[in-house]
């Protein structure tokens, strides 16, 4: 049969169907040499490598088990544990110090704020740490706030930590820069006087029992907490505040600088206010 007289529009069909030029030489007896030469005279419209990539993929998806994600993780994990100047965080984490760090380094050692430097912790590194005591400080750039990546580090990140004992103080670097020469003064005395609190009261590391995380009472709780609901509210419980104070106190201090103040996140003292409202 000559290559005029072929039903092309049935093999274009057969073909755009998804598939293979190898499945129309079986099922039309053609040969590659029938099809190429179709193609140059526009009877039929193959696909290229881009177009023919993405209906294999559609048609054979590939699909990873349990079993090969859980391996791929350890071979991961091990691997950046022997090469950690490969761990993404740290690949990402300029090593050039930023002002708001050059900054507060200076006014660590002004005020007597023994800090240590550049600590590696894991896959992480700490610019600001009491490294005895697991008090890390964090100076943040809007970035950290405004950038979803950054954000969704930062939790990984303070998760980790919190996992591992440590608790984590952060300070915006541009409520800082807002404050006036007596508000800045301030808020310094207040941050030393909260890591005080902190080094006397070294937080707790949880344990592990039998394969599970346990709570310091003895409770079992979940890989991402530090304390069993009952003792975390017992903590909560133990913070007390005069909320007419804390109202005064809002109308020159922010959320954030609060919570420095009374050991909470910014969140949390807006809650409190809002809840007294």
């Amino acid at each position: 049969m000559k290559i005029e007289e072929r039903n092309w529009k049935e093999i274009q069909e057969f073909y755009d169907a998804g598939n293979s030029t190898r499945n129309i030489i079986d099922k039309f007896e053609l040969n590659y040499g029938t099809i190429s030469k179709a193609s140059k005279l526009g009877y039929i419209k193959i696909r290229n490598k881009s177009e023919a990539g993405i209906i294999g993929k559609k048609k054979y998806p590939l699909v990873h088990t349990e079993e090969w994600k859980k391996n791929m993780s350890e071979i991961r994990k091990k691997y950046l544990k022997e090469n950690p100047d490969k761990v993404p965080y740290r690949l990402n984490h300029s090593s050039k110090e930023s002002y708001p760090e050059k900054y507060f380094a200076e006014l660590f050692q002004k005020e007597n704020i023994i800090v240590d430097r550049y600590i590696p912790i894991s896959y992480y590194e700490l610019d600001f740490c009491i490294t005895d005591k697991k008090i890390n400080i964090e100076i943040d750039g809007e970035q950290h706030y405004l950038d979803k990546k950054i954000k969704v580090s930062d939790n990984n990140r303070n998760t980790y930590l919190e996992n591992n004992g440590w608790k984590t103080i952060r300070i915006r670097w541009s409520d800082y820069q807002k404050m006036d020469y007596e508000g800045k003064a301030k808020y310094i005395s207040e941050l030393k006087d909260y890591i005080n609190i902190l080094s006397n009261d070294k937080p707790t590391i949880p344990f592990i029992e039998n394969g599970k995380k346990m709570c310091e009472c003895g409770a079992k709780i979940c890989k991402t907490s530090v304390k069993c609901v009952k003792c975390a509210h017992l903590v909560q419980v133990r913070v007390s505040f005069d909320i007419e104070k804390l109202l005064k106190e809002k109308e020159t201090n922010s959320y954030e600088k609060l919570g420095v103040i009374y050991g909470v996140s910014g969140n949390t003292i807006k809650k409190w206010i809002k809840k007294a409202s």
